[in-house]
């Protein structure tokens, strides 16, 4: 019996991609003789006519498959999608051609080769507004991370079934590709690649996402935060009480020529302000995960409208 690979695509409004994709994804596909394959769709409630896109395409190929969902469901929806997935090793690319469909293949090979998981990670293009922001970022969370990271990596890659088995088995509403790839895969391989321009539509990636999901990913892979807040705390504490002394000697000595002034005072006070909001903040999202995890909402949380080709 044949072994079988399964393409998981979410989508939202990418009704001009549809049918390129797939088509590409077939080409791709169909020269691995050796094994079966699937193609699953799953759109995250699309007002553009990607829906109907996807029923044409699926009409032409039983082994392309799609989930349309009730609600737009931005945190969970591709989850679901791999969970209904049946394939010895499970792929996830976007829909918006920014990750080459061509890398399917290079996967494929590596996972032949025997690796558990095989990452994508994308180096910004030229078109990438954004690309030093995103390089800061990887820099400062490489410097919190007990192991090496892995820039450029947004959950796009080849995953093996005992490896997807394992992610099912934790049954954690909140848990995070990038830590499981880190530390539970036997093997693990990386294919790096130049970002590509989004063929057709807008990205649905606001700025203020962007953020949330930077400030998501950091505090999901790492444990490090709250103990450089200790440590921030204390050599502020101690920074402050030498300058207090300082200013203190220099004024007893020269009680009516040392003018103490408000600035010191001023900056002092805003900047200590300012560093315990941050990790206040931090605080604040840690307890933000707790809550999540005791309301018990194990992901996937769909409700499906529509499947086709199951």
């Amino acid at each position: 019996m044949k072994k079988l690979i399964s393409v998981v695509i979410p989508c939202r409004n990418e009704v001009g991609n549809i049918k390129p994709l797939a088509a590409e994804l077939l080409k791709h596909l169909k020269q691995f003789t050796q094994y079966d394959f699937e193609i699953i769709f799953i759109d995250n409630f699309s007002d553009d006519g990607t829906q109907d896109a996807l029923r044409f395409v699926c009409s032409k190929d039983k082994r392309i498959k799609a989930i349309l969902n009730a609600n737009n469901y931005p945190n969970s929806s591709d989850w679901h999608a791999m969970i209904q997935a049946k394939g010895d090793c499970i792929i996830t690319i976007p829909a918006d051609f920014q990750v080459p469909p061509g890398l399917v293949v290079k996967m494929i090979y590596e996972w032949e080769k025997g690796a558990t998981a095989v990452v994508l990670l994308k180096k910004p293009g030229k078109h990438d507004k954004l690309r030093l922001f995103r390089n800061i970022y990887y820099k400062i969370s490489g410097f919190f991370l007990k192991k090496k990271n892995l820039p450029g990596y947004t959950g796009s890659g080849l995953y093996d079934k005992s490896f997807i088995n394992m992610c099912k088995g934790l049954n954690d509403p909140l848990f995070n590709w990038r830590h499981m790839v880190l530390n539970y895969t036997a093997k693990l391989a990386k294919i790096s690649f130049i970002d590509q321009p989004r063929r057709s539509g807008k990205s649905k990636s606001s700025f203020s996402w962007l953020i949330h999901e930077s400030i998501t990913r950091f505090l999901d892979s790492h444990d490090k935060a709250p103990r450089y807040a200790i440590v921030s705390g204390l050599l502020m504490g101690v920074m402050s009480f030498l300058i207090s002394m300082y200013y203190l000697i220099r004024k007893l000595f020269n009680w009516y020529d040392f003018p103490l002034g408000m600035a010191p005072l001023i900056i002092g006070m805003f900047f200590l302000g300012a560093l315990q909001l941050i990790f206040i903040g931090i605080i604040g999202e840690y307890v933000i995960k707790i809550n999540e995890r005791q309301k018990n909402r194990h992901k996937p949380l769909v409700i499906e409208k529509e499947r086709i080709n199951f």
